[in-house]
């Protein structure tokens, strides 16, 4: 009995090292923002063309607020590539008119 817990531990740990030794994988998160195109349309597949085009990135479409505003999802990798994210968004004029973080409070029940 005693040996199977030394060869358990000896595994565990083994374990350990080559998980300590692993490269850690990068941060992948995302955020939804709200964007307000500059020819606006109703059609959720323009929306995301557009707002793709101008982040460099595939974009999923979450809600229509109205014809111009849409609120859609981005995926980033920390919060530097976030925020780099929203500038290239903000630089794009010629289908971006207004971007901004969407930070609505959201209800969650238990």
């Amino acid at each position: 009995m005693l040996a199977l817990a030394r060869s358990a531990s000896l595994g565990l740990a083994a374990l350990a090292l080559v998980a300590c030794a692993a490269e850690p994988l990068p941060s992948v998160t995302g955020m939804s923002v709200l964007v307000k195109l500059v020819q606006p349309s109703a059609d959720p597949a323009i929306v995301t063309a557009q707002v793709g085009a101008a982040a460099g990135r595939p974009v999923r479409y979450l809600a229509a607020m109205s014809e111009a505003w849409h609120s859609v999802y981005l995926r980033c990798e920390g919060a530097a590539d976030c925020d780099a994210l929203l500038q290239r968004l903000r630089a794009d004029s010629a289908r971006i008119a207004a971007v901004q973080r969407d930070e609505r409070k959201r209800i969650v029940s238990p």
